[in-house]
């Protein structure tokens, strides 16, 4: 049976085509604009009353599990001071009964939004409960704090371990103040109790029509950041679901196993990248060589502003990252790395160029997460390399307003280079690293295209000269994505062949003032010409 989808505004993403319908078949568009006398006798036709139409939402990098149970932990994103913080974790603990000696966890915190911006110290944490081991994780999920209770339950109170990967912060007296950068957060994230299969299975179905919501029909996802669960359990979850037939989001999970021990137990189970259906497979392997920005542990090559012996963390050196790049690029794994400051670039593309030499490969798509704070020479190293660059536009609603303290206004003006990067031939794609910051494509996009604000500030843009088209910002998050994962050929447009994932708009991008793109709302989405949602009721903001 064929369905026709006519009537609509149809921009197939194949430059700035527009068809009036599409014909669909086993999930997949067989023609553009066809006709009703194309139909066969049972056929179904539906009309989209005139409405924008774009091909499925495909966000290239998120943590949807991290976001999914951070839901059901303490919330301090909106949260703008300590004191507030405090709050939020007091009617936690009273709405949910939490008995002493249990522990909770929170997240989204960001000293830059306090009124006063300090950092939370163990003793801030004491204060609000001294019986609960409390983690309460930076937005940047780069940097946490934990109470002594925590601390001490890690052992790592007394006499704290020197860590060339992470840092436990101390006071002048060497007594940890709490805060844990990097890999140090480990400590702790690895004794909170983890949760099984089960929970993970419900945990996807409850939050997968969140992603819909927002139009999002694929997602490449990083769950074994999850510190809430063993990777084999994520996996199985998901595997299950498929089999299920339960999903109605298309994740492709991205492999993030820190050492060798971790890496070998996942290629024993014979995976690799695109292992997997349409609704679940095997995507990127990534790691995390350097931090964040707000977070001051991202890698730079000159130190921060007014913090001369800060450069930053890298997590990693050549000799350690290279042989789990090497070991993952010969299992048939495509490798795509995080890195925010300029020397974890260099790092990351160095070990790139050196895998080519060594073991070169047709068409690896080597992938760098995020791309923060770039210069001239980096970006042309990507273009030479072609090296995909994935950037987060709801990035800069934070960053535009600590970048200069942190970096300097002469190393700003090449950070976020979106447009140098497009106009010197980068593959780019678009993401959110949810749940750092909301997944929602539209209100990426409005950042794309205005560089501004909610707030409309600046006006005329941050960096202005790095803006994007409304055409070039959905590619972002459409031909470009599908580009990072090899799915160019069926996925991204709406064209013949291509699968009928589409979404259906309150109004077109296209067509509306750019400071209006973050309202409009997806009224429907079809994944496989399956409709999975529709806005029966207002979406909450994701």
């Amino acid at each position: 049976m064929k369905t026709l989808y006519h009537n609509g505004n149809i921009h197939t993403m194949l430059g700035t085509e527009t068809v009036s319908s599409i014909l669909v078949e086993n999930g997949h568009i067989i023609a553009l604009d066809a006709a009703p006398e194309d139909l066969d006798q049972g056929d179904l036709r539906v009309d989209l009353g005139g409405r924008a139409v774009l091909p499925g939402f495909h966000d290239s990098h998120m943590h949807f599990l991290n976001y999914a149970i951070d839901k059901q932990k303490v919330d301090f994103f909106n949260c703008k001071s300590l004191e507030e913080m405090a709050q939020a974790t007091q009617l936690y603990i009273e709405k949910f009964d939490i008995k002493e000696g249990m522990w909770i966890q929170g997240g989204g915190w960001n000293e830059n939004n306090f009124d006063s911006k300090k950092l939370p110290t163990r003793e801030d944490l004491d204060r609000i409960s001294s019986g609960h081991p409390m983690m309460f994780t930076r937005a940047c999920c780069s940097v946490a704090v934990a109470n002594t209770a925590a601390l001490k339950a890690a052992g790592i109170f007394e006499a704290p371990p020197q860590l060339p990967d992470g840092k436990i912060v101390t006071d002048h007296s060497g007594v940890p103040t709490g805060m844990l950068e990097e890999r140090a957060r480990f400590l702790v994230y690895d004794i909170i109790p983890k949760i099984g299969k089960e929970r993970i299975k419900t945990l996807i179905l409850d939050y997968q029509q969140d992603l819909l919501r927002t139009g999002l029909t694929t997602v490449q996802t990083d769950d074994f950041k999850l510190w809430d669960a063993a990777f084999p359990d994520i996996l199985d979850a998901y595997f299950e679901l498929d089999r299920e037939g339960l999903l109605n989001v298309r994740f492709i999970e991205q492999i993030r196993l820190i050492d060798h021990d971790s890496l070998d137990q996942f290629l024993e189970m014979g995976l690799k990248t695109g292992s997997g259906s349409g609704f679940f497979k095997i995507g990127a392997y990534k790691l995390l060589p350097d931090g964040s920005l707000g977070g001051k542990t991202a890698a730079l090559r000159e130190p921060y502003l007014g913090d001369p012996e800060n450069t930053g963390i890298l997590t990693y050196t050549h000799e350690t990252l290279y042989p789990l790049l090497e070991k993952a690029h010969q299992a048939g794994l495509q490798l795509a790395m995080h890195s925010i400051g300029d020397r974890a670039m260099d790092l990351v593309l160095d070990c790139y160029e050196k895998l080519q030499a060594e073991h070169p490969k047709n068409d690896p798509r080597f992938r760098i997460i995020h791309c923060q704070i770039t210069a001239e020479d980096i970006i042309d190293r990507f273009k030479h390399m072609d090296v995909i660059a994935e950037i987060q536009p709801l990035f800069i609603r934070a960053d535009m307003h600590v970048c200069d303290a942190l970096i300097g206004a002469e190393r700003t003006a090449w950070s976020y280079n979106w447009k140098s990067f497009l106009d010197k031939g980068v593959h780019v794609s678009g993401s959110s690293d949810a749940p750092v910051e909301p997944f929602d494509p539209l209100h990426g996009i409005h950042a794309a295209v205005t560089r501004e604000g909610l707030d409309g500030l600046p006006h005329g843009g941050w960096l202005p000269e790095q803006k994007l088209s409304v055409q070039e910002s959905v590619a972002l998050y459409t031909s470009g994505s599908a580009y990072t994962a090899y799915e160019e050929d069926f996925k991204g447009q709406l064209s013949k062949g291509y699968l009928a994932d589409f979404i259906v708009l309150s109004e077109d991008p296209f067509n509306v003032d750019p400071k209006r793109i973050k309202d409009l709302v997806v009224e429907q989405a079809y994944v496989g010409g399956r409709l999975v949602y529709t806005a029966s009721q207002p979406a909450p903001v994701c």
